[in-house]
C-alpha cells in the first residue's frame, strides 16, 4: 500500500459561474461521477463530482459544491490526478468528517485513493495500486466487523475485487477474483440478513458471491441477458433484498429485470418491465416518502428523465417526466438527495464534455406532490421554532444508543423514522397516536429492520405528524 501526498496545492476556481437559474452551475470541465453527503458536518446535503481529465485545461479533480442550508452551492475545486468516474463518501476512520473514495493514477499504476477527512485542511490521502484500471468502485462491510472495505470491478481486467479495511487507517493489500466476462457494474449489500455483505457483479452474465466465514460462494443468477447496472434493494418491503437490473436497448427502450429475493439464496425473476425511451443512467430511492423505493431513468436523449413510483408487489405506476435542458453535452451522469431539507429526494446532474457549457451541474428540486422545481424549497417547510412538533435528540454523535424526545399538539398520528443519505429506510421507531402535549421519549440502539448493527456515518432522522414531515436531524454514528 502507498502513502501519497494530497495535492491541495491550489485551489481550481476555473470556469465557476451561477447559471441564470438558480439550480445550475458551472464547474471544472469533464464532470462525471457525482455523489452528496455531508461534508462539513453542518446539517446538510453537499455535492461532490469528479472529473475526467481534461486535455484544454489539463486539469482532473474533485469539485465540491458547498451547500449553504438553503439549497443553494458555493464551489471548492482541487487537483487530485485520475480519472473520477466513480466518487463516493464514507467514514474510513474514527473521525467524524466524511473521507472521500475515487480512482486515481500514478504515473505507473491505476489506483483507488482515499482522502481522508476531506474538510480538515491537514488531509491526507491514502492510495492502493490495482491490477488494472478499476472502472467502479463501492463500499461494503464484507466480513461483519464494522469496518468499511473497499469493493472495485475491472471491465478491462475480468475481475473484481476487495481492499478489507482493518481499522484505525490500515488496508489489506487487494484481493482479486477473476470472472469469465467484462464486468459492467456491482453492487454491495447484505443479501441473506447474515450481517456480512454480498457481491452482484452484472455484464453478460450476472453473478452473487455471497460472503461467509471460510470464503465466497458464487451463485449465477442470469446467463443470457447483458446488464449495465444493478441495485440491491428491498423493492417489496418484505424484509428479503431482492435485486434490479436493467439495460439499455439501443437507446429506444429501457429493460428492467426484476429478480425477487425467496430466501435461502434463491431468487424468482419476475416478468420484466420493458419502457420507452432507452436510457444511460439508473437510480433507485423513495421520490415520495411511502418507504417504497421508486425508480428513475435518465433518457438517453438528454430530454430529462422518467419516474417511475413503485406501487408495491413489483408493480410500477404511470410515469413523471422531469425535463432537464440540453447544452449539447455528451453525456451526462445523476445521483438524488435531498439538498433543500425539506424531507424528498432531489435529481441531481452533470454534464460532461470537453469545452464549456452554459451550465454543467443541475440540480432539480422535488415537493413531495410530484413536482420538480428550479428553486430550493427550504422555505416552504419552515416551522415555528416552539416545542411542539420539534424533535431533539442526545448525545449526537453517539455510539451505542441516542435518545430522541418530541411533543405533539394535540392528540396525533406520530411517525419517527431513520434513514440513510441515499434515502433508504433503516428502521421505524415508533409509528402510532401520541398524546398531545405529552413529550415522548424514544431510543435508538444503532440498530437497523433486521436487528443489524448500522456502519458508522451520517443518518437522518425524519419527524412525521399526520403524515407531513415535520422535522428532520442528522445523526452521526461513531465507532
Amino acid at each position: 500500500m502507498k502513502k501519497a501526498i494530497l495535492l491541495l496545492a491550489c485551489v481550481f476556481l476555473l470556469s465557476f459561474s451561477t447559471g441564470d437559474n438558480r439550480n445550475e452551475y458551472n464547474v471544472p470541465l469533464m464532470a462525471w461521477g457525482v455523489t452528496a453527503g455531508d461534508i462539513d458536518l453542518d446539517g446538510d446535503n453537499d455535492i461532490v463530482i469528479g472529473h475526467l481529465f481534461n486535455s484544454q485545461t489539463n486539469w482532473t479533480g474533485i469539485t465540491i459544491l458547498k451547500n449553504n442550508g438553503l439549497g443553494l452551492m458555493e464551489l471548492d475545486s482541487f487537483y487530485f490526478n485520475g480519472q473520477h468516474r466513480s466518487v463516493s463518501t464514507n467514514n474510513f476512520d474514527n473521525n467524524p468528517f466524511p473521507d472521500l473514495l475515487s480512482q486515481t493514477y500514478n504515473n505507473v499504476n491505476s489506483q483507488i485513493g482515499i482522502i481522508y477527512n476531506f474538510n480538515n485542511t491537514a488531509s491526507k490521502i491514502d492510495t492502493f495500486n490495482i491490477a488494472d484500471y478499476a472502472d467502479n468502485i463501492n463500499i461494503a462491510d464484507i466480513n461483519n466487523d464494522l469496518e468499511t472495505d473497499i469493493v472495485f470491478i475491472s471491465t478491462n481486467g475480468c475481475f473484481w475485487g476487495i481492499i478489507y479495511n482493518y481499522g484505525k487507517n490500515s488496508f489489506s493489500n487487494p484481493f482479486y477474483y477473476q470472472i469469465n466476462f467484462n464486468p459492467n457494474d456491482l453492487a454491495t449489500d447484505d443479501i441473506n440478513n447474515d450481517g456480512r455483505d454480498d457481491i452482484v457483479v452484472c455484464g453478460l452474465k450476472t453473478k452473487i458471491y455471497f460472503s461467509y466465514p471460510d470464503g465466497f460462494q458464487e451463485m449465477e443468477l442470469e446467463t443470457e441477458d447483458f446488464f449495465i447496472r444493478v441495485f440491491i434493494v428491498d423493492f417489496d418491503l418484505d424484509g428479503l433484498k431482492d435485486i434490479i437490473a436493467f439495460d439499455d436497448i439501443f437507446g429506444a427502450y429501457t429493460l428492467i429485470a426484476k429478480f425477487k429475493n425467496i430466501g435461502g439464496n434463491s431468487f424468482e425473476r419476475l416478468p420484466d418491465i420493458v419502457k420507452q425511451p432507452g436510457a444511460h443512467v439508473y437510480f433507485i430511492t423513495d421520490f415520495n416518502n411511502d418507504t417504497l423505493p421508486d425508480i428513475l431513468l435518465q433518457l438517453a436523449n438528454f430530454s430529462g428523465y422518467k419516474i417511475y413510483y413503485n406501487k408495491g408487489n413489483f408493480q410500477l405506476g404511470d410515469s413523471l417526466f422531469v425535463p432537464v435542458p440540453f447544452y449539447g453535452e455528451g453525456w451526462r451522469n445523476c445521483y438524488c438527495a435531498d439538498m433543500d431539507g425539506n424531507g424528498y429526494q432531489d435529481i441531481i446532474t452533470t454534464r460532461a464534455l470537453n469545452a464549456p457549457l452554459p451550465a454543467n451541474v443541475n440540480i432539480m428540486f422535488n415537493d413531495g406532490n410530484g413536482n420538480f422545481l428550479e428553486d430550493p424549497l427550504t422555505s416552504i417547510y419552515k416551522h415555528p421554532s416552539t416545542i411542539n412538533n420539534q424533535l431533539s435528540c442526545y448525545p449526537n454523535p453517539f455510539h451505542n444508543e441516542i435518545t430522541f424526545e418530541f411533543k405533539t399538539e394535540k392528540n396525533e398520528m406520530a411517525e419517527l423514522n431513520i434513514y440513510n443519505l441515499q434515502g433508504r429506510l433503516i428502521t421505524c421507531l415508533t409509528k402510532s397516536v401520541k398524546k398531545g402535549g405529552q413529550i415522548n421519549y424514544l431510543k435508538w440502539d444503532g440498530l437497523d429492520q433486521a436487528s443489524k448493527p448500522c456502519k458508522p456515518g451520517p443518518y437522518i432522522a425524519y419527524l412525521k405528524v399526520n403524515g407531513k414531515i415535520k422535522k428532520t436531524v442528522k445523526l452521526i454514528k461513531t465507532k
